[in-house]
């Protein structure tokens, strides 16, 4: 019974319920395992190629990532040996002894153009570390029904999306280059690039905005306890401020909260009674505005601003209790109509009732 109660809800002060299994824990990890295959991709379709937009034949990851092994090969056998290794060669990536242009006459950019292949193929390298990442994941998250990390997908997605553009420029940088050494410019086309940093550029906005919308600001269902018909929160930390609550009937805030944010409780028609916990030291603006049944607001000695409109239109606000003294409200700033339409216009002090101005 208990956890058919948990399972209903979708917000405890501010905190979106993460259910295991939800259909947005299953679109992430569904999304998280075809993006994780994404980087064979970057192995078997060709990247450029000598003749327009050929899929069939050209320079693929593997290609690059084969030739990478053999460079830093052949680089290791010369400082340990002092002899180079026999390494493999391939016609699109040693295209400068295919004729294109004549290594000897400019060494320097041959080098460069070789470097950046070798340095491609360091990247190519770390995007399969991270598919491997996304693969375990994704299963993690399937498994389990919730992914306790899910930032990690995210930010993972950022860096793929980050290291397919520096893959992308290296494409750039090789293409001009060629054609400013050859005669007539050699035609390359690199831009099929574009289709794997389109697809990473894509997943990247996906993730981060999914993220955003369903597990930002997240509790796990595992974390919620019912006692006495009571909701708490548990191995929750960090949380400085409450940004959003539509349907928590009171305010069982944990303690290390600095501060409530704008609208955080507006329009919550559920709220009769906020107790403001003790190191609050801000309510944003609009805070409580519109809680029509927001009776009694009891705030801590520890605020030192409260946001203009914040209990604005509370309409059946009857009474604010202040844990301070008179001298110690006073030096409390305060927005404009912060009290406007409430109930009332007096806050209990602990040494007597003070009038205020509900509009300053």
């Amino acid at each position: 019974m208990g956890n058919q109660k948990l399972r209903k809800i979708k917000e405890v002060n501010g905190w979106k319920v993460n259910h295991p299994h939800s259909a947005s824990n299953n679109v992430y990890a569904i999304f998280t395992l075809i993006f994780s295959l994404f980087p064979l991709c970057l192995l078997f379709i060709p990247l450029y190629s000598d003749v327009p937009v050929d899929f069939r034949s050209g320079l693929n990851g593997l290609d690059i990532f084969r030739y990478t092994i053999d460079k830093l090969t052949e680089l290791f056998s010369q400082l340990f040996t002092g002899s180079p290794s026999i390494v493999a060669s391939n016609p699109y990536i040693d295209m400068m002894s295919q004729g294109l242009f004549d290594p000897s006459e400019n060494p320097a950019m041959s080098q460069a153009v070789m470097y950046t292949f070798v340095a491609m193929g360091v990247i190519l390298a770390l995007i399969m570390v991270l598919s491997v990442v996304l693969i375990i994941l994704s299963i993690i998250h399937l498994a389990k029904g919730y992914l306790k990390s899910s930032a990690a997908v995210k930010r993972i997605a950022i860096t793929d999306f980050i290291f397919t553009l520096l893959i992308f420029i290296g494409f750039i940088f090789i293409f001009f280059t060629v054609r400013a050494l050859t005669t007539p410019p050699a035609d390359l086309f690199v831009w099929l690039t574009a289709i794997p940093l389109g697809v990473s550029l894509f997943f990247a906005i996906f993730f981060a905005s999914f993220h955003g919308s369903y597990f930002r600001d997240s509790i796990l269902e595992k974390d919620l306890k019912l006692q006495d018909e009571e909701i708490t929160v548990e191995h929750v930390s960090k949380v400085h401020e409450i940004n959003k609550v539509k349907y928590t009937e009171s305010t069982t805030l944990p303690p290390n909260l600095e501060s409530i944010g704008g609208h955080a409780f507006s329009e919550n028609q559920n709220l009769i009674v906020a107790n403001i916990p003790l190191n609050i030291t801000k309510l944003g603006a609009g805070a409580f505005a519109n809680c029509l049944n927001l009776q009694v607001v009891s705030i801590p000695n520890s605020i030192k601003e409260i946001g203009f409109n914040c209990f604005f239109n509370c309409v059946e606000l009857e009474r604010v209790n202040y844990a301070g003294t008179k001298a110690e409200w006073r030096k409390i700033k305060r927005g404009s109509n912060w009290l406007a339409k409430a109930k009332t216009t007096e806050v209990v002090c602990l040494d007597g009732t003070i009038i205020v101005n509900p509009y300053h």
